[in-house]
């Protein structure tokens, strides 16, 4: 049961933020506190990752990524030639980004977004002596990459794993900051209605839909083009996530360039001559721009570009799909759960089909109480309107009826 996940991000209209949880009590635990995600709901993103939708191409993410007269890139996740959906596709784009700008007799450069292709980038351009300021919507960087330490541990609401330490570029990254990973097993239990465990023969048919493709791309089955989605190419090696948080690979990022914070662009104007950003109402020009916006904020015309995009990247953007995954994180003053399983499938648990039957165990990792659901495309869509109370009283019943 290998699983692929990129990101979410806090409760947007819920929470917002950690919670206390002083509500009602099901399950054999006391319930402390949780941590919600609404990626879907979040407007600087608008979804999780991108994924190649039915009718749409691989190349039309090659299409993306196509500079403007050498004035205007693209990178991120959504424009890498293969490693899509990914923090390592992300990382990669910006770097080749970095090396398409280096070649250029550009001096002043702006970057849309502090996620970390867009670090990745300015990184780089600081490195080659080009002057660079970077525009954050949000009051923090990372974008994707989020770690709260709100539960009592760092826990990651985005980006959770390197997937695939062979030969990638993050694990080179960690290891040159000195950064603890901490392989993850496969493992996993089916627990079925008053908590018996469902053999492998008697798993319902469509389960391994729900783990191994709604949970990786964020989108149903029917929503892919799914030769597109299985010839995706990833690297070999361990699944290793970061027990003090996914954020602190963003230090080795750091250089001679400047962030401005709390800046929301809302239009990018562009000609042979120059670029112009707009953000909070002012304008600052630069030799060229490099977008890293996620593709979500790209669909939703958050930031209008005049002249209009060419008609090869507005048709790219449309035909690209955006995904959702979405996180519950439960403390509790104890575990009830399978201790020493990875991952629990809690297929039988009365609700619709892709709610809540995925759940990733923290205690095994992090010898706290903690456990994790996931809720991906249209299921995480669903359950996005739903109060946060709501939400956690469903989570918990689930695990009442696996753990009676």
């Amino acid at each position: 049961m290998r699983r692929r996940e990129f990101m979410s991000w806090l409760s947007v209209g819920a929470s917002g933020m950690f919670l206390p949880w002083h509500g009602a009590q099901a399950g054999s635990g006391t319930l402390r506190g949780y941590l919600r995600t609404n990626w879907s709901r979040d407007p600087y993103s608008l979804g999780s990752y991108s994924y190649v939708a039915k009718g749409a191409q691989q190349s039309d993410r090659m299409a993306l990524g196509t500079s403007i007269d050498s004035r205007i890139y693209f990178a991120g996740e959504a424009v890498h030639p293969y490693h899509n959906s990914t923090v390592h596709g992300a990382y990669e784009s910006g770097l080749m980004v970095a090396n398409a700008v280096g070649q250029e007799p550009h001096k002043n450069i702006g970057v849309v977004g502090a996620g970390i292709s867009g670090l990745a980038v300015a990184h780089a351009l600081a490195q080659n002596e080009k002057s660079v300021t970077v525009f954050e919507a949000k009051e923090r960087i990372g974008g994707r990459i989020w770690t709260s330490d709100a539960l009592g541990t760092p826990l990651d609401l985005g980006a959770s794993w390197i997937h695939g330490t062979r030969l990638n570029p993050l694990t080179a990254l960690a290891q040159s900051m000195n950064i603890t990973t901490v392989r993850t097993d496969n493992s996993y239990v089916m627990r079925g209605a008053g908590g018996r465990i469902i053999d492998d023969e008697q798993e319902p048919d469509w389960l391994e839909d729900i783990t191994n493709i709604q949970h990786d791309a964020g989108a149903d089955i029917s929503e892919l083009n799914l030769k597109a989605y299985l010839a995706q190419l990833d690297y070999d090696g361990d699944e290793v996530i970061f027990p003090q948080g996914y954020a602190n690979i963003l230090d080795a990022l750091q250089g001679d360039y400047e962030i401005r914070k709390s800046e929301t662009v809302t239009a990018i104007r562009y000609s042979k001559n120059g670029v112009a950003i707009v953000s909070n109402g002012v304008e600052s020009l630069f030799d060229a721009v490099i977008v890293t916006l996620p593709l979500g904020v790209l669909k939703n015309n958050s930031v209008t570009f005049s002249p209009a995009l060419p008609q090869d990247k507005q048709e790219a953007i449309e035909r690209l799909g955006m995904g959702t995954l979405d996180k519950l994180y439960l403390l509790y003053d104890q575990p009830f759960w399978d201790e020493d399983i990875t991952w629990i499938a809690t297929p039988e648990n009365g609700l619709p089909q892709g709610h809540f039957n995925e759940w990733l165990n923290f205690y095994k990792y992090l010898k706290m109480p903690i456990i994790m659901a996931f809720n991906g495309g249209l299921p995480a869509l669903e359950l996005s309107h739903l109060s946060d109370e709501e939400l956690v009283l469903k989570a918990q019943k689930v695990l009442q009826g696996a753990y009676p």
